[in-house]
């Protein structure tokens, strides 16, 4: 039996797109699944127009919203709609804007790193060791936040593999005091960071 009515529905399914719009773009990964869940538990009743807890406690709110509050249920479609449609870009374009920043601070220390291995620095090694706590702190966060932009790149847990990999080597060159080496073995992260940049601008 129906025990929903349309603003109880309307409400529900308003609450079920922030959760969804969380989980896909805002939400680390050990939140996901469970706003995920949540959606589902509220989106259920009110796709049925049918709540289990409502009708433990006798509760029934098809008659809150009369034939003549019309303009009050389009208004909550058009909400709904809004916030799915505009909700879901924005989070996505603010989630690759957040993406980029932190591309463009890994790519100024590798800047950084790269230069002081051409001018055959004495601080180079520490350039480098910069560089890798940097880009271990940028792989970290993204190990655990998977906005939309990184879970929908199929070459992302690749590219920071690759990237960790030549940092590492770079490094090793440096601390035998082979810059030329260190310099070269540094070249290919740099390729993979702008190539990063590049395809989520």
């Amino acid at each position: 039996m129906k025990n929903l009515g349309s603003l109880d529905r309307m409400i529900r399914l308003i609450v079920a797109e922030v959760c969804l719009i969380a989980a896909l773009f805002w939400a680390g990964e050990e939140l996901q699944l469970p706003l995920i869940l949540a959606a589902a538990v509220i989106l259920i009743p009110a796709i049925t127009g049918s709540c289990g807890l409502y009708e433990l406690l006798g509760w029934n709110s098809c008659e809150m919203i009369k034939r003549k509050n019309d303009r009050l249920k389009r208004a909550l479609v058009l909400a709904a709609i809004l916030l799915a449609v505009m909700g879901s870009f924005a989070s996505h374009l603010y989630t690759k804007d957040i993406l980029l920043q932190d591309l463009g601070e890994v790519n100024e220390t590798y800047n950084i790193a790269r230069q002081s291995l051409i001018g055959d620095d004495a601080n180079s090694p520490a350039d480098i060791d910069s560089l890798e706590r940097k880009f271990a702190a940028f792989a970290a966060k993204y190990s655990k936040y998977k906005p939309l932009v990184v879970r929908i790149d199929g070459n992302f847990s690749s590219q920071i593999d690759e990237i960790s990999a030549d940092i590492y080597r770079s490094k090793q060159s440096a601390l035998q005091g082979d810059a030329a080496s260190s310099r070269m073995e540094l070249e290919p992260a740099g390729e993979i960071i702008r190539a990063m940049i590049k395809e989520n601008r």
